[in-house]
This record gives C-alpha cells, structure tokens and sequence, in this order.
C-alpha cells in the first residue's frame, strides 16, 4: 500500500503542478488577449489625432491643409491679425497714460477672410472704446484676463453669427 500512496501522492503533485502552469499559460493568454486589441485601438486613434488616415475627418483637414489651393471651410478656424491700437487711459488724476495693444482674432464659422478683414474698423473701435474706458489700474493682476474677456465678450455680439472663440493679446503696453 504505501507504493500505492507514494505513487498517488506523487501523481497529485504532478498535477498540481500541470494545473498551476496552465494558470499561469491563461494569465499570460489573457493579458495578450486584452493588450493586443488595445494597442491596435490606442494606434488608431494616434493616427487619427495626427491626421495620417485617408478617411474621416482627420483626412479632410490633413488634405486641406497639405493642399496649396485648398479654399477655407466655412466651419474651419481663421486667424486674423489686428493691428495696434493705442489710446490714452481713464486715469482722472490729470496726468495722461498711453496704452498699446496688438491683438490677433480666432473665428469660427466664417466664410473667408476677406469678408473678415472689412469688419476690421469695427474691431479696432471695440478695442478703443474699450481700452479708453479703461483705468491704468484696471490693466494689472488680473486684470489683463479681464480685459481679454471683455474683449472677448464685445466682439462675441458684434460678429453675432460668427463664433469668436478666443482673443490672443500680443502686445500689451502702458506709459
């Protein structure tokens, strides 16, 4: 008899063993099984973001932007840069402060920048009725930010169906 216990406890740890390693082959199974198809999915959406795919929309803007005569979406994003504009401050103790701002527009949703560029008097007269209601201590701190939201705000009602999505302040200077 104890040949035939040592021989079936022998045979349980075999496989013990067997079972233990086949845990571990399905583990390593599994982690590939998962791992695989995320990395295919992760790589195409990298690809799409980066705009290398032929199709979807990443396509069409990586087309229109690598195209030399590719005409302007109505729904892409124009830049348009205004030019400075200076005026004198609100500062009520008599003594007169200058102010200089340049500033650039990024639209959503407009046609072309030609149609852009003839609303740009209208610009430059949001910014000086603005920048003329302003006190020099207005424009310090926080009060750069405010100033960009106001501006951003202004120019949101002007250019009503046009959306205005930022105001980009290059220069800002005082004297």
């Amino acid at each position: 008899m104890s040949d035939e216990t040592e021989a079936s406890v022998a045979g349980a740890e075999e496989d013990a063993a067997l079972a233990d390693e086949a845990k571990g082959r399905s583990k390593k199974k599994l982690a590939l099984l998962i791992a695989i198809p995320l990395l295919v999915v992760g790589g195409g959406v990298g690809a799409w973001q980066a705009h290398l795919l032929p199709f979807g929309k990443g396509g069409e803007k990586a087309a229109a932007h690598g195209g030399a005569g590719a005409k302007e979406a109505p729904g892409a994003r124009i830049l348009l840069s205004v030019p400075s504009a200076t005026a004198n401050l609100d500062n009520g103790a008599g003594r007169t402060v200058y102010v200089k701002m340049t500033a650039s527009i990024e639209f959503e949703g407009a046609e072309s920048e030609a149609s852009l560029k003839d609303r740009l008097p209208e610009v430059e007269d949001i910014f000086q009725t603005y920048l003329h209601e302003s006190r020099p201590q207005d424009l310090h701190g926080s009060g750069f930010y405010r100033l960009r939201e106001a501006l951003l705000r202004r120019l949101r009602v002007a250019f009503a169906p046009v959306n205005v999505s930022n105001v980009y302040i290059t220069e800002l200077l005082t004297q």
